[in-house]
């Protein structure tokens, strides 16, 4: 049968589809409970020419058809495949076909076999196509010419000339940057203006490209076996690998920490970007291999994709480690974040006492020894059950501790007492501190070390090593007078917060079981031009205790915002800060990005919502799985005709009522360049107090 099951899920399935992937195999699965490597296998009858990947979901190609994952014909196409990209939002994918010197390009659905969403028109000699990680244009490369299309539609929104002919393109994930390739030349345009923003010529071919998923890396690899890394801010070469074999492909994991390069048809590398002493290497005897891709399935466990001659294998890559020091500077802008706030009965001469230059960077030492010290955890307490005795120098009477997986320490022990060293067991580490290095690993950086056999306490002391941290964010520091001008309009959002609410509660659209949090904050960061700009962001969230939903917000499968008085107290805090204190960020051209939030609970929906189409209809319009902050890029559709009967499509059609009012109601900001995104989540819990909303608005590049 030329029909699979998988042609016939809807896209609602896709997340079971995804847990059942990892259940079984066409061939077989092969596990190691002990060390966790998980091997998948799929034999497949047709050699993959290429594939493309949305989460654990694969379709190749070969000759004039594409396979999805079991082998079953996902489509055929009269003309040669060149080219197969899926939309990131896991709608479809684009199929880029030649015959002679002419060449199409279709959109066919990625869950129904052979079923034809599209065609892009009026595009002559197409040479290379990619979509945008946002999953909202499909790019494609002409001869002379880059075109950026509607990836609905599939109608040519704009397009800009190319001097040279791409075999190749791949977009950032911010989309600042598009990345152009034909033999030896490699363009780069900032997607925004369209302007180059550097033009690189190699020595050799250039066989493969990749942005990291955080776009602030960009890798080039190229056929005499090198691999560049530039820094997208400067695009400035940070390291070269040499020796990559025939270089064939390579790709980011999704904490950019790693890099994969496909180094022959039987061998990957796979390269520690911050330590380049840690490389794994994987072989397959039967060869064949040509790509690799990182991909995460269902839970959110990360896999490396990779063909063979006859197989497709997902490898869940276990020996991988986190990337720490990503980590730590997330969490370390938030707790500084909430640091540097005045508090509301500091007075402006005690809040400049206590939040200055250099109190900021101690404050950052203490955070960051705190962080670290917490995801140490297990990898500290095993490497203090490892302890080694060195050499001892009796000048400086100095003894090295070797400490397991962390670098070697220096105690100061007077040389009467080095005797009394002879029994590691007899030491015990307390009052324990831990930093990060700069190649992100874990170093003891304090601890007294007593000896339990005489009671003496020895102190290990390199609280004040250079930080890694302040390593890379003195020069981002965001200037406290800016700070403190963020500071001054929280506490006048807190005072229309409070009036706008004290109004609610006096017409008994909510009351005190309603709470409304609003919170601002400065990004630094830098633009598509490499430059350093400062985001104003604003976050405003509201929760209603249990009990009291039903009355004060969203009642069970209602969706508008009117509905709702939490939501429009909210909404109106939102207008009033717009419209008076925060009107100077409402400037017209500049951008804003509004990220709204939509929740609904477990409870299921038995039968049919009625929509009355109020806020338009939408096929397969893409959303983000989760909350703000989320890249986990799906879809959703909502139609008047079929209603809402999924949780998800209740959440998005209560972000669409925010998003309704805020277009509509709020002054000035139909002249800006706005982008509006959706992050939709389902709890698990069941209850009115999980029907809720929240917003955040960032200026873009506001002072």
């Amino acid at each position: 049968m030329r029909r699979d099951f998988l042609h016939t899920f809807s896209i609602k399935m896709l997340l079971a589809f995804v847990v059942v992937l990892c259940s079984y195999s066409t061939s077989y699965a092969q596990e190691d409970n002990a060390s966790e490597k998980t091997i998948y296998t799929y034999h497949q009858d047709q050699y993959p020419t290429g594939f493309d990947n949305y989460m654990m979901a694969t379709y190749y190609y070969n000759g004039r058809k594409v396979y999805n994952i079991r082998g079953y014909v996902a489509s055929y196409s009269k003309d040669l495949i060149s080219s197969l990209k899926i939309n990131p939002s896991g709608t479809s994918y684009a199929l880029l076909t030649e015959n002679g010197d002419e060449s199409k390009i279709n959109i066919f659905d990625l869950w129904k076999a052979e079923r034809l969403l599209g065609k892009v028109k009026k595009v002559e000699n197409a040479t290379a196509i990619a979509y945008t990680a946002d999953a909202r244009n499909l790019v494609v490369a002409t001869p002379s010419e880059i075109l950026v299309c509607d990836a609905r539609t599939f109608e040519v929104l704009e397009s800009f000339a190319t001097p040279i002919v791409a075999n190749k393109i791949v977009l950032s994930a911010n989309n600042y940057y598009i990345a152009a390739s034909n033999g030896s030349r490699l363009i780069v345009w900032n997607f925004d203006n369209k302007n180059i923003r550097k033009e690189f010529t190699y020595n050799a071919n250039v066989n493969d490209m990749a942005f990291s998923d955080d776009s602030q890396r960009f890798a080039v690899l190229t056929d005499d076996g090198k691999l560049s890394i530039y820094n997208t801010n400067s695009y400035l070469e940070d390291r070269t690998y040499d020796a990559m074999g025939y270089a064939l492909d390579c790709d980011f994991n999704t904490d950019g920490k790693y890099i994969s390069v496909v180094c022959s048809g039987t061998r990957i590398a796979i390269i520690n970007l911050l330590d380049e002493t840690d490389r794994l290497f994987l072989s397959e005897e039967q060869g064949g291999i040509t790509e690799a891709h990182f991909v995460l399935d269902g839970h959110g466990k990360q896999f490396l994709m990779y063909n063979t001659a006859e197989n497709l294998i997902y490898r869940k890559m276990v020996e991988l480690t986190p990337n720490y020091s990503r980590l730590l500077a997330d969490e370390l802008d938030t707790k500084m974040n909430d640091w540097m706030k005045q508090m509301p009965d500091e007075s402006l001469e005690d809040y400049r006492l206590r939040v200055n230059d250099e109190t900021r960077v101690e404050q950052m030492k203490l955070y960051e020894q705190e962080i670290a010290t917490r995801m140490a955890d297990d990898i500290a307490i095993n490497s203090l059950t490892d302890i080694t005795l060195g050499s001892y120098n009796t000048e400086s009477n100095m003894l090295s501790v070797n400490l397991g997986e962390l670098p070697t320490i220096y105690l100061e022990v007077p040389s009467e007492d080095v005797g009394d060293f002879s029994n590691t067991e007899d030491l015990e580490f307390i009052n324990v501190k831990y930093g990060l290095t700069s190649d992100d690993k874990f170093e003891l950086i304090y601890a007294d070390v007593r000896n339990k056999t005489t009671g003496k306490v020895y102190t290990y002391n390199n609280l004040e090593r250079r930080s890694l941290e302040l390593l890379e964010l003195e020069e981002d520091f965001v200037p406290l007078e800016v700070i403190q001008q963020s500071n001054i309009q929280e506490v006048k959002l807190q005072e229309i917060k409070e009036t706008v609410m004290a109004e609610a509660k006096e017409q008994n659209t909510i009351s005190d079981h309603t709470n409304i949090a609003v919170k601002t904050r400065v990004d630094s960061t830098t633009n598509a031009d490499g430059e350093k700009i400062m985001n104003f962001v604003t976050d405003v969230n509201y929760t209603v205790e249990k009990g009291f939903s039903a009355q004060e917000d969203f009642g069970p499968g209602k969706y508008k915002a009117e509905e709702s008085g939490a939501a429009m107290s909210m909404l109106k805090i939102i207008k009033q800060a717009l419209e008076g204190e925060f009107a100077s960020y409402v400037k017209s051209g500049k951008r804003l990005i509004i990220k709204i939030h939509g929740m609904a609970d477990a409870m299921p929906i038995h039968g049919k919502i009625a929509y009355d189409g109020s806020y338009g209809e939408y096929v397969g319009e893409p959303i983000y799985k989760g909350d703000i902050g989320s890249n986990t890029l799906s879809n959703l559709s909502l139609t008047k005709a079929d209603g809402i009967t999924q949780n998800e499509q209740l959440a998005f059609v209560r972000a669409l009522g925010v998003k309704d009012y805020i277009a509509k109601n709020i002054e000035g900001l139909d002249t800006m360049d706005t982008d509006y995104s959706y992050y939709i989540e389902v709890t698990s819990g069941k209850g009115g107090e999980y029907r809720r909303i929240s917003v955040q608005l960032i200026f873009v590049d506001a002072f």
